[in-house]
């Protein structure tokens, strides 16, 4: 288990949030992702949307793709907190474990909040 947190700790760490914005080429159409926490903006990926064009599916991938930083973040503090012990099988006290799942719900509906509030509709250009 730790071996995998200290692999997950490899990661790039992203500051700020991944923001979706829409790419018109000639040649194909999709979405980028792009680090709003540099200045100037960095593109991190491209989702072209191919022979699929306007079916929406570019986009789901991108804005998946978007919220993979937030996510990664949840499920590593849970690694951290319970992993070694669901690991090997050591007993957990329930009271402990009611007490941290009550303060991680509230964390992932926070983080869930943030994220679909910081989304904006892909065909609106975010400014620089």
């Amino acid at each position: 288990m730790n071996a995998l947190l200290r692999e997950i700790r490899t990661l790039p760490y992203i500051e700020g949030s991944l923001t979706v914005r829409v790419l018109a080429d000639e040649v194909a159409d999709g979405f980028c992702l792009f680090r709003t926490d540099a200045s100037p903006m960095v593109d991190v990926a491209v989702v072209y949307d191919g022979s699929d064009r306007h079916r929406g599916e570019a986009e789901g991938y991108a804005r998946m793709l978007s919220i993979a930083p937030a996510m990664l973040g949840l499920l590593t503090g849970v690694l951290a907190k319970w992993g070694e012990a669901v690991e090997e099988d050591a007993p957990i006290d329930g009271s402990d474990a009611v007490e941290w799942l009550t303060g991680f719900t509230v964390e992932v509906r926070e983080t869930l909040l943030a994220i679909t509030a910081s989304m904006q509709p892909a065909d609106v250009e975010t400014p620089a």
